[in-house]
């Protein structure tokens, strides 16, 4: 039987066909456009270092960030990342910020959010706080994109509502304290996550040390006690303060070094002169090198932070061999093991932080146990190499996965949240009722199972 003879042309074509294939194949495929939209004051702490570290070591052959943010000196620490950044005002309706409630303000911030979601040909949008997830969550739906609301804070109640925290494709949070707020309110554990924050930790080893005790005047033989704050109320630097005086009055030598700024920077200062304790507490204001000064002669590292989503500075100082003690508060519990890595002591107890700091200094070998024992843990949970991995790990699932892309008729989650917050909301009522005639409520317990708790922030 003759074989089969292909006329000259379609050959040609058949082999044209194979050719342009393989090509396809080959060629690697573009890499994806992230919007990322970060809210919040005019500084460069804990939840925007940890956007930038994740902005700085996403692999950019598979993603392309964007940036869109409110405040000008988060454009400039990103600016040397080399991505597009847009700045803009993010007004939020029911803010306790003025626009307080504009159409016109909110309407606009949506024309502006369309816009450059279409410039840049976003592909997936990352909400690195809750208050961008109020206008993300319609900009999302007008253009089929799914949206990681990422919480570095719990929010009370009502704003949990008014943000729309419930309805986002993928809930994300840096401990399971915050995530667990939107879980008691209905929101699925398969679109909820905890993803804890990470640190540079190969950067961070390599700030230099310090001759710290010279430069305070601060004698070898003292114990010498650190924290790293905001100098805010929820911070808990007054607890700290009324401590070391407790410390004091043992006639134990100890000063403690401050390292941070805030408003009430001078609240605390009159209060250390109103305790005598002027000489023994040295306040640094803002570093740049954190880790380099918790290595330059550092006894122990102390918070005493009334709420905390997930503590990153404890995991610097444990990052820099410290030992710490900390209030069993918000995630703090899963940053510093008790006796393991540090002491937890019960929140706003400036008895027990006392007694934490005395027992720690008459024990060496022990504080020498937690350091190293902390330093392992955090190189083993959270560092910044694994926080980037699980996000990677998170994107390529939304994208792949196009029922988590947001419309119109999905993921509103109010027939699944509404029984569970009217129980909070029936609950803090009750409170209010039986507190304003100063008798103490028994538990309720609704319909669903669940004792009425309201969620907010804890104390």
């Amino acid at each position: 039987m003759l074989p089969t003879v292909f006329p000259l042309a379609q050959l040609l074509q058949a082999r044209n066909r194979a050719f342009n294939n393989e090509i396809t194949t080959m060629a690697p495929s573009p890499p994806t456009t992230i919007l990322f939209t970060h809210y919040g004051d005019d500084w460069i702490r804990g939840s925007e270092r940890c956007l930038l570290d994740l902005l700085r070591y996403l692999d950019r052959s598979l993603f392309y960030p964007v940036l869109w943010c409110n405040s000008e000196t988060m454009a400039r620490a990103a600016a040397p990342l080399g991505i597009p950044v847009e700045v803009s005002p993010l007004p939020v309706l029911f803010s306790s910020r003025k626009p307080r409630f504009s159409i016109a303000a909110y309407c606009r911030l949506l024309r502006r959010g369309l816009d450059i979601v279409d410039k840049y040909g976003a592909k997936l949008i990352h909400a690195n706080s809750g208050a961008p997830s109020q206008c993300l969550n319609i900009i999302a739906r007008a253009r089929h994109l799914p949206l990681i609301s990422h919480l570095h804070s719990p929010y009370p109640l009502h704003q949990r509502l008014i943000l729309g925290l419930h309805h986002a494709s993928i809930s994300v949070a840096p401990s399971h304290a915050v995530i667990e707020q939107l879980r008691g309110d209905g929101v699925p554990v398969e679109c909820s996550r905890v993803i804890n924050n990470g640190i540079d930790h190969t950067t961070l080893d390599q700030q230099r040390s310090f001759a710290l005790r010279s430069a305070l005047n601060i004698a070898e033989d003292d114990f010498v006690i650190a924290t790293t704050a905001s100098l805010i109320h929820r911070k808990g630097i007054d607890l700290i303060i009324r401590a070391l005086n407790e410390v004091r009055n043992k006639k134990l030598p100890a000063q403690l070094v401050i390292i941070g700024e805030g408003p009430e920077r001078q609240a605390l200062e009159q209060l250390s002169d109103a305790l005598a304790l002027g000489p023994y507490v040295h306040f640094l204001g803002e570093q740049d090198e954190v880790s380099g000064l918790l290595r330059s002669g550092i006894d122990l590292f102390i918070s005493a932070a009334r709420q905390e989503a997930f503590g990153l500075v404890l995991a610097e100082a444990s990052l820099a061999g410290l030992p710490l003690v900390a209030p069993a508060v918000g995630g703090i519990p899963e940053v510093v093991l008790h006796e393991q890595t540090g002491l937890l002591v019960p929140p706003e107890d400036i008895q027990a932080l006392a007694a934490s700091i005395v027992q720690l200094y008459a024990d060496p070998e022990l504080r020498m146990t937690l350091g190293k024992a902390g330093r392992h843990h955090v190189l083993q949970h959270f560092t910044v190499e694994r926080n980037v991995a699980q996000f990677t790990r998170l994107y390529q699932r939304c994208l792949a996965q196009s029922g988590l892309s947001m419309a119109w008729h999905r993921h509103w989650r109010w027939r699944q949240i509404s029984v569970k917050v009217c129980a909070q909301i029936l609950a803090l009522a009750r409170r209010k009722v039986c507190a304003l005639f100063k008798r103490a409520p028994a538990p309720l317990t609704t319909s669903t199972g669940m004792k009425g708790d309201v969620g907010g922030r804890q104390p």
